[in-house]
């Protein structure tokens, strides 16, 4: 069997592999793989900031070395001594060039410091919930006090396990900036078999350090231009790591969308950080960290940790050296560019460091509020120039989220399971025999006839009354609904009757309908008539203030009839005008998406196709729309310019990092239609469904910043969670999973509310 080396405060020299005698030849040569695998792979992760290769030790004290080399796992598990076999010889190996990891379990980390090292007061990291819960309590009691700050585009650096990696998603939650990491970046490309990914894992497998240009390239392409964290803000993990690329930075007007407008540096003595990479751990499944003193697994994590296989002395203290020789200049390169900068002490719990930080941030966010509004023409107040400032959301919000923004996970389902019991009191009291406390008789009732919770999420996500809704037409087509704000803002236009009129609607919407530009006459060139007509038409409608003249982005969009359906821009099919994006809401213009369930069959039972499990996104905490809500495994909206089965294997390239034998398996599944009345106006969406089987042992990788992580979920767990826990799911995304649930057989005629369910699920809309 292998055994791990004794434990020791220092490498452990030489490596020892023992095995029966009569098994010796064999055994010796998977070690010697091993040891060639991992030390071939030992400089990836330095360079491109996560690991290749892991340890994994199970509560046995056995160790399993599991070797990654992108997607193929090599793996070697020791056998259990059973009674009978011979004395173990002992085979001794000469030390390969770098050491591997001391022994470390999940109650005892790889180093621990000599007491007269320790410079630091004791403490424990707190609970992924609590970091969640300390962020959303800044965000009302500190930010929500102030004008809504402008995006942020923060640099966060520091050393070898420094906490860079837990405080980015504290700081992303509270200042909604997207959180990105170069090596998370590089992994996307080079497992959606991208030619620069690829490169860059040669060259990194090589040992080569990558070309600053191609870096610099990948970092353009995610947070310049027009993307959602360019509008947004973005925090950067994980570079610069050389003066040369500080510069770039800063100097290079090429990637002048790179310029920070802040630094944070988070600093923590060598002997704690070697502490912190010699003892950390992770959890398999969910990506958390854990380590054995300062933030301790629990006890039912244990076989599913996993160690990286290069937090070895020698790896930590030639990437510690190689962060100090460079770090000093990357300073200076950016304060002698006035960014500001401010080194943060992290030996320490993360909740204060967090408080410090976001109080520094909000400083610089303030400023730069300031500065903006000193640069602007007029007399305007921040909170004036703070809603300018503000970005329209890529996919704005239809269904409000059932939780509020300044509410606890726990706060908010507490509230939903109250009002699921309300709802249950008009049936209590007939259902309840006399003596039976009030209590105990909901407690039954509950269990005896189940709210039908499926039920209810289904028809949340339409909910309105189309008779408050005004019909939009171009011609004879319908093209959108008006809502009787927008109506009203138009009784000028209407009266005049040339911009629009009022005419009588079709047999099936009946009563009046709005034509739009009806002295147009059609041709080739009515479209561009309609479109000058109505963006006259929008124009009246942010005067009126209906829309905020500061979501407006001079991005004009096709719109087409509802009998047409959803056209791909640029092709033979003539659009019957463009619309201003931010304005399709308020006219009612349909929308689309795409939205991928990626699922696992039974490892027991290969040959059934019943779906066993389900991958489910957490979206990050910096996302402008239902951020931490559950969604599908990918999903996004759908641009004009793409076809569905393009943009549908775009999404999977970029939320989930799928290789491209996998999105050729993608199966499409139909479309689920839903409506609901939103402040704005009337949303209508048609998200096309898809599913894809996962292999077992494949996961979703994400690598723009957009996903908090990717659980791996029974589907007894997704119904309960739906049923209990529906406010944590995205409106919509909790529709496709049920829509899942129902193609798949896992809910039948017994679910209550069944037959309205599956109508509401499989509606035609436009």
């Amino acid at each position: 069997n292998l055994r791990p080396p004794p434990s020791t405060s220092k490498p452990s020299l030489p490596h020892r592999a023992w095995a029966p005698s009569c098994d010796a030849a064999a055994q010796l040569l998977s070690v010697i793989l091993v040891h060639f695998i991992a030390e071939a792979l030992i400089v990836t992760p330095s360079m491109c900031g996560t690991s290749a290769a892991f340890i994994r030790v199970n509560t046995a004290s056995r160790v399993q070395v599991v070797l990654r080399v992108q997607d193929a796992v090599v793996s070697k598990t020791p056998r259990q001594d059973t009674p009978g076999d011979e004395e173990p010889v002992e085979v001794q190996l000469e030390p390969p060039l770098m050491m591997k990891p001391p022994l470390r379990s999940a109650t005892r980390p790889g180093y621990t410091p000599e007491a007269r090292l320790v410079t630091w007061a004791p403490f424990r990291y707190a609970a992924p919930s609590v970091r969640r819960e300390a962020a959303r309590l800044y965000v009302r009691n500190k930010l929500s006090q102030l004008p809504p700050l402008p995006p942020l585009r923060v640099v966060l650096m520091g050393g070898v396990a420094a906490g860079k990696g837990t405080l980015a998603p504290m700081l992303s939650q509270a200042f909604r900036v997207r959180c990105v990491g170069v090596g998370a970046l590089l992994r996307g490309e080079s497992r959606a078999g991208r030619p620069r990914g690829l490169a860059a894992s040669r060259a990194m497998a090589a040992g080569e350090l990558l070309p600053d240009e191609l870096v610099l390239q990948v970092l353009q392409e995610r947070l310049g231009g027009n993307t959602d964290a360019a509008c947004n803000g973005w925090l950067l993990d994980g570079f610069p790591r050389t003066e040369a690329q500080a510069s770039a930075l800063v100097d290079d007007n090429n990637w002048a969308d790179l310029r920070p407008d802040v630094v944070v540096l988070i600093e923590r003595p060598d002997e704690l950080a070697r502490e912190f990479a010699l003892g950390r751990c992770c959890d398999s499944a969910t990506g958390q960290t854990y380590h054995p003193v300062y933030a301790p697994p629990p006890a039912e994590l244990q076989e599913r940790l996993v160690w990286r296989i290069d937090d070895t002395y020698d790896v930590f203290n030639r990437r510690i050296s190689e962060h100090k020789r460079s770090l000093e200049a990357i300073v200076r390169t950016f304060e002698g560019k006035g960014i500001p900068l401010r080194r943060f002490d992290n030996a320490r719990s993360e909740i204060e460091t967090f408080r410090e930080v976001a109080a520094f941030l909000e400083g610089v966010a303030m400023e730069k509020l300031v500065s903006t509004r000193r640069e602007l023409e007029g007399e305007l107040t921040l909170h004036e120039v703070a809603d300018a400032l503000q970005p329209s959301p890529a996919d704005p919000a239809d269904v409000a989220p059932y939780c509020q923004v300044d509410e606890s996970e726990q706060e908010c389902l507490e509230r939903f399971q109250a009002e699921q019991l309300e709802s249950l009191a008009p049936d209590v009291e007939m259902y309840c025999d006399s003596d039976e406390p009030e209590g105990a008789c909901v407690l039954r009732y509950k269990e005896e006839r189940p709210v039908r919770a499926l039920l209810s999420a289904v028809q949340r996500c339409n909910t309105y009354q189309l008779s408050e809704f005004t019909p939009l037409l171009v011609d004879a087509e319908q093209v959108g609904w008006l809502n009787p704000t927008a109506l009203e803002a138009l009784t000028a236009q209407l009266a005049v009757g040339r911009a629009c009129e009022l005419v009588e609607a079709n047999r099936q919407t009946k009563g009046l309908a709005v034509r739009i530009a009806p002295e147009v006459p059609p041709g080739v060139n009515g479209a561009e008539a309609r479109s000058e007509v109505v963006a006259s038409l929008v124009q009246e409608l942010v005067d009126d203030g209906v829309i905020p003249r500061s979501k407006l982005r001079n991005e004009p969009q096709e719109v087409h009839a509802f009998s047409a359906g959803f056209v791909v821009a640029g092709g033979d099919v003539k659009p019957a005008l463009r619309m201003e994006r931010a304005a399709m809401i308020y006219f009612g213009v349909p929308s689309h998406g795409v939205h991928v369930n990626g699922w696992v069959r039974d490892p027991d039972e290969p040959a059934s196709d019943v779906p066993f499990a389900m991958w489910v996104a957490t979206r990050s905490m910096s996302k402008a729309t239902y951020p931490g809500l559950l969604d599908q495994m990918v999903a996004g909206g759908q641009p004009a310019a793409l076809s569905f089965d393009e943009n549908v294997r775009k999404e999977c390239e970029e939320e989930a990092s799928l290789p491209p034998e996998v999105i050729a398996a993608i199966e499409p599944a139909g479309s689920v239609s839903y409506r609901y009345a939103t402040p704005k106006g009337l949303s209508t969406k048609v998200l096309m469904t898809y599913d894809l089987e996962m292999e077992h042992g494949l996961q979703p990788l994400c690598s723009d910043g957009e996903v908090e992580e990717f659980r791996l979920l029974r589907m007894g767990d997704v119904l309960r969670s739906l049923r209990e826990d529906l406010p944590l799911w995205k409106p919509n995304s909790a529709l496709i999973a049920i829509d899942f649930c129902v193609r798949h057989n896992l809910l039948d005629e017994t679910e209550p509310g069944y037959a309205e369910l599956v109508r509401l699920l499989n509606q035609t809309l436009i």
